[in-house]
């Protein structure tokens, strides 16, 4: 009998542990070249949001804690990201070895969602080397014919690349790499290829975040092009005041998607300042929609660029609402519409924008 109590007990005990186990993430972590107190981060990808941090002892550190996903794509780092590397976390026990300088090239175990992912990439393995040769070859080549061989190469290896990663969503519909993989690529590939990739999914893989952000893009997607009609949203601006496109008054009205954290778009905001300074007393607005998730990033960066039109974001990062309508892949990109509301030119910036208002308000004032 006591056999038999002490039995249930150590049963019991053992269900409890794994309980316990199975209801949170336990990350045990090696460092190489990191000083005793060095702190070390843990944030999700999107939104940008620290869940976790811990001080290195003894080349050592360790993190706890629980996740409401399955599994979450975050972020190892130190301070201002001078070592980083990403990995898929899950509510298990995950070991990490990692080297300063080179956390990308550490060992993660544990999370089969990220074993998931590293047989992906082997899959992916060789095209990507020829894809990267190729780009290191075209580099000093100058010759006209020779430069576009290469390209014309890179192109095609390119679109085998991401053949592989539609056939790997296809055929693996219960994959939260694959949802996560069709998420990234929605936009790019489109609303019909997006939704037949989509439709073949699991119920549960559906519910995910990952699912639910693509079903947005499915659902907000207008499919906009030159020539057609714009699509109105509304969203709030610097001030927490609802806005609407429908709301800017001008003969022409840029639609500018940026963000603060997108260098190419913040090196493009002095010229559109200057482009706006110059014609807006001849019927020319901008409205700024921002793929910023913080806001205090995004007010920051429209004072010290001085954008004196409206701006407006909902704070979800690149699955801003007004950007899956617009089918929004890459930043900067912009829309210019005219006054029936006719999208007539997209993606101008600088001169080419200078030009196209010269042509259609005349000189400035």
């Amino acid at each position: 009998m006591k056999y038999l109590l002490s039995l249930a007990i150590a049963v019991i005990l053992s269900t409890t542990a794994f309980t316990k186990l199975a209801t949170g993430y336990k990350i045990t972590g090696a460092v190489t070249g990191l000083p005793d107190n060095t702190w070390l981060y843990l944030r999700t990808a999107t939104p940008d949001v620290e869940i976790d941090s811990c001080k290195v002892q003894n080349g050592k550190f360790t993190m706890s804690g629980k996740i409401a996903e399955k599994a979450n794509r975050v972020y190892l780092h130190t301070a201002k990201y001078t070592n980083y590397v990403s990995f898929w976390l899950e509510n298990t026990n995950i070991t990490i070895n990692v080297k300063a300088g080179e956390f990308k090239k550490g060992t993660i175990t544990g999370s089969v969602t990220q074993d998931e992912e590293r047989q992906l990439s082997k899959i992916k393995e060789a095209v990507n080397q020829q894809i990267d040769s190729l780009e290191k070859a075209l580099k000093p080549v100058k010759d006209k014919e020779e430069r576009k061989a290469l390209i014309a190469q890179i192109n095609l290896l390119e679109e085998k690349s991401k053949q592989m990663s539609r056939n790997y969503i296809r055929n693996h519909p219960n994959s939260l790499v694959a949802a996560d993989l069709l998420n990234i690529y929605s936009s790019t590939w489109g609303k019909d290829s997006t939704t037949a990739l989509y439709t073949n999914m699991s119920t549960a893989i559906k519910a995910t975040r990952y699912g639910r952000e693509i079903n947005d893009f499915i659902v907000l997607n207008r499919s906009i092009k030159v020539g057609g009609q714009y699509a109105d949203f509304e969203q709030a601006n610097a001030l927490g005041k609802t806005v609407k496109l429908s709301d800017i008054r001008g003969r022409y009205i840029l639609l500018d998607f940026w963000a603060s954290w997108c260098g190419p778009c913040r090196e493009e905001n002095p010229n559109l300042v200057k482009t706006y300074t110059e014609y807006k007393d001849k019927g020319f607005a901008v409205l700024g929609v921002s793929l910023d998730d913080n806001k205090t990033h995004w007010l920051k960066a429209i004072s010290d660029d001085k954008l004196a039109w409206e701006n407006v974001c909902d704070l979800r990062g690149d699955k801003n609402k007004a950007a899956l309508m617009y089918g929004i892949n890459a930043i900067p990109n912009n829309f210019l519409i005219d006054d029936k509301g006719i999208i007539i030119a997209k993606n101008l910036r600088g001169k080419e924008l200078d030009d196209k208002l010269k042509e259609l308000l005349g000189n400035s004032l």
